[in-house]
């Protein structure tokens, strides 16, 4: 319960913020982003993060941790999250494209202009 609050926070937090920024310029749909549920496909995928966001590495490795955390569709996945200034690393096993496509999304989200390198293994495969 308490990660999910803290996750609704941080994404008000991210919108509000992308509120601010969108005086000038609004997404192509006019939605801000908004994780979906676990019953949702990522045929679209998650909009990449603003490259203005100005985070810290602790900040954007807890970003993200929280994110792949809250979201159902990887309640068992084992992802591990390892940054630094340029880029987010992905490792560890789910059990389906699906799930390593999601952890990918989310970490994209919360990269802002950090690469995102995807190590994540399915397992069986």
């Amino acid at each position: 319960m308490k990660s999910a609050v803290c996750m609704l926070v941080l994404l008000l937090a991210g919108w509000c913020f992308g509120q601010a920024r969108e005086s000038a310029a609004v997404s192509a749909d006019g939605i801000a982003p908004v994780f979906p549920s676990a019953q949702t496909t990522h045929q679209t995928g998650y909009p990449q993060a603003q490259s203005s966001w100005e985070l810290t590495t602790p900040e954007v490795e807890r970003l993200i941790e929280d994110g792949l955390s809250s979201e159902a569709a990887l309640a068992d996945a084992r992802v591990e999250v390892r940054t630094d200034d340029n880029e987010v690393v992905l490792t560890g096993t789910v059990t389906s494209d699906k799930q390593r496509e999601a952890a990918n999304d989310i970490a994209k989200y919360f990269a802002g202009n950090r690469r995102v390198e995807n190590k994540i293994q399915v397992a069986g495969l």
